[in-house]
Formats: C-alpha cells, sequence, structure tokens
C-alpha cells in the first residue's frame, strides 16, 4: 500500500493544568438504573471480551476460535461477525468502531509483528506502517481516521493518524509513554514523559492537540467530542473541561480512576471502597454510583459507554452488554 507520511508537528507548548475543584453538592439526580446483563455469544472457542460500541450498538471486541486464536469480532443486531486476521497472522483483536462501522483493528503474526488494521465494507485493509515492522490501532473517529503507533524506520515509536492511506506523523511516543484515545476533532489523550524526559519518568496526563500538549493530570484515558478528558489525578477520578479538572471523588477508599466517557458527560470507570475493594462506577450530574448495586459485579470488566448509557466489557471469559 502506497502511503505518505507527511511532516510531524512538533510539541510547540506545554500548558499546565493546575486548579483542581470539588463540586459542592449536587442537586438530587436520577440513579442509574439497575443493568440486565446480556451475554454477546462468542466464536467456536467460547471466550472472549467487548471492547468498544458506538451509539448505533454497534459492539466490537475479540473471540477465541476452535483453536484457541483470537480474532477480531463485531457483534450487530445480535449477530456476531467474525473479521479474520491478515493474511499469514494468527491473532487479532478490535479495539473501536465508528458510528460507520469502520473497525480499527491489531492483527498479530506468529514473528510477534503486530499491524494496524482498519475493517471497513467487509474487508480488511492492511495500515502499514511509518517505515519500520510495526503498527498498532487504538482507535477510530467519525472522520475516518485511525489513531495508532508504529515504528519508523530508525526510530522509536511514533503515534500517527491515517485517513485514506495518508499517514500523519504526530511525534514520538518516548519511554513510559502510552496513548489511549482521541475524538473526532482528532485531540489524543493519553501518558507523556514531559521534559527532562529522564529516570524516573516526569509522566503526565495530557492532550495533544495541533502539536500542543495539554497537561491534564497524572493520567488522561478517555476523551469524547465535546472535548472532555477523563482519567486520574493524584490517585484519584477527573473529568476535565476547558482547563477546570473537577475531582470525581471515590466509593469511600483513597483512590479512584476513570476510564470512559461519553457525549453527555457521563464517567465510568474504578474505585477502591472503604473495604478496600476495587467497584466499578458511574458518574453523572456530580453523583457517583457504585455500579455493585446496579446488577454489575465487582469483578466485571467495563471497556466503553454510549450516549444511551449502556455499557460493554467482560464478565469473567465472556463478553457482555450492560443496558
Amino acid at each position: 500500500m502506497a502511503s505518505l507520511v507527511s511532516p510531524r508537528p512538533l510539541l510547540t507548548a506545554v500548558t499546565t493544568v493546575v486548579a483542581m475543584i470539588t463540586l459542592a453538592p449536587a442537586p438530587v439526580v436520577a440513579s442509574p438504573h439497575s443493568y440486565r446483563v446480556v451475554d454477546l455469544g462468542t466464536l467456536s472457542g467460547g471466550d472472549g471480551a467487548a471492547t468498544a460500541m458506538n451509539d448505533r450498538g454497534d459492539i466490537v471486541g475479540w473471540s477465541t476460535v476452535a483453536g484457541g486464536a483470537r480474532h477480531a469480532v463485531l457483534w450487530r443486531h445480535g449477530v456476531i461477525t467474525d473479521l479474520g486476521v491478515l493474511p499469514g497472522d494468527t491473532d487479532s483483536s478490535a479495539v473501536d468502531v465508528n458510528e460507520f462501522g469502520d473497525v480499527a483493528i491489531t492483527s498479530f503474526g506468529s514473528d510477534y509483528l503486530t499491524r494496524a488494521v482498519l475493517w471497513r465494507d467487509g474487508h480488511l485493509r492492511d495500515l502499514g506502517t511509518l517505515g519500520g515492522e510495526n503498527s498498532v490501532a487504538i482507535g477510530v473517529n467519525d472522520r475516518r481516521q485511525v489513531l495508532g503507533t508504529s515504528d519508523p524506520a530508525d526510530d522509536m515509536r511514533h503515534r500517527f493518524l491515517w485517513r485514506d492511506g495518508v499517514f500523519t506523523d504526530l511525534g514520538q511516543e518516548y519511554f513510559y509513554e502510552f496513548t489511549a484515545d482521541f475524538n473526532n476533532a482528532g485531540d489524543v489523550v493519553g501518558g507523556f514523559n514531559v521534559p527532562p524526559q529522564d529516570y524516573p519518568c516526569t509522566c503526565v496526563g495530557g492532550r495533544l492537540r495541533d502539536g500542543v500538549l495539554t497537561q491534564i493530570g497524572s493520567a488522561a484515558l478517555g476523551i469524547n467530542n465535546r472535548g472532555q478528558v477523563v482519567g486520574a489525578a493524584n490517585g484519584r477520578a477527573f473529568r476535565w473541561q476547558n482547563g477546570t479538572l473537577t475531582d470525581l471523588g471515590t466509593l469511600g477508599g483513597d483512590r479512584s480512576h476513570a476510564t470512559a466517557i461519553n457525549d453527555r458527560g457521563v464517567v465510568v470507570g474504578q474505585s477502591a471502597t472503604t473495604s478496600a475493594a476495587w467497584h466499578p462506577f458511574l458518574w453523572r450530574n456530580g453523583v457517583m454510583t457504585d455500579l455493585t448495586t446496579r446488577g454489575v459485579w465487582e469483578t466485571d470488566w467495563i471497556e466503553d459507554i454510549n450516549i444511551s448509557g449502556h455499557l460493554v466489557g467482560a464478565r469473567g471469559n465472556r463478553p457482555v452488554l450492560f443496558r
């Protein structure tokens, strides 16, 4: 596949966000309903997990086949579709789906090499690399951009955006850094090792927009299309918007972290309780609700939330929808 690498934007500025507020007691709002748990089904291997969904209700993830390999899958209207692997590869996993039904996938070879892949209209497309051997898919947005990371020919891993065969290099992903999520505006969130980029890591959470890094908390893990960012700051879950970082609190313990947010600003994550157990939570309008009181188990793993408030993830070795 022919590709064009555009000049990468440099990190031209770092904006540090220092304001943190805790919301005053919020007005009484309707608490989340009790969720009905739907087992999404698997391929012949019997194991799987759901990793993401769109607002139309398409769900993606992975499932094992009879030989034990993992394949990327799509669940739509109760039907599971095996999205396959690249020729010669052994495994694959779907990580995101946009409103068009495009699916971002990473395909794995027996030689431990990886490739970012886009599934569209029934076909897998190898997105290639920035010149090295590996690439990994992280997400796909409604502009049909794919976010990922890739090895250039002679450098450590870089972040990239891909669209219609063209790579935009977002710059190096330094040691200890990670890339978590992005939105329709192309804003990227994750963990960044800021100067002096030395050991121990000078790691912060942040949003990368047009080459400018804005520091946000300790780790930025999710972003919605309104530009609201969630993650963890000083060991506690936060939601950030327009320079204001709001502490979401805990379920009685001393730590929490937020992992996903929908376009209505509803947040999911995990929090320690007074007994030091970790429970999944949902935060809405200033109120954090322990989801174990709403039909979700302590051991369930929540990966995503859509505009309808439906949740996807895994219960044990099974892919599930909470609705």
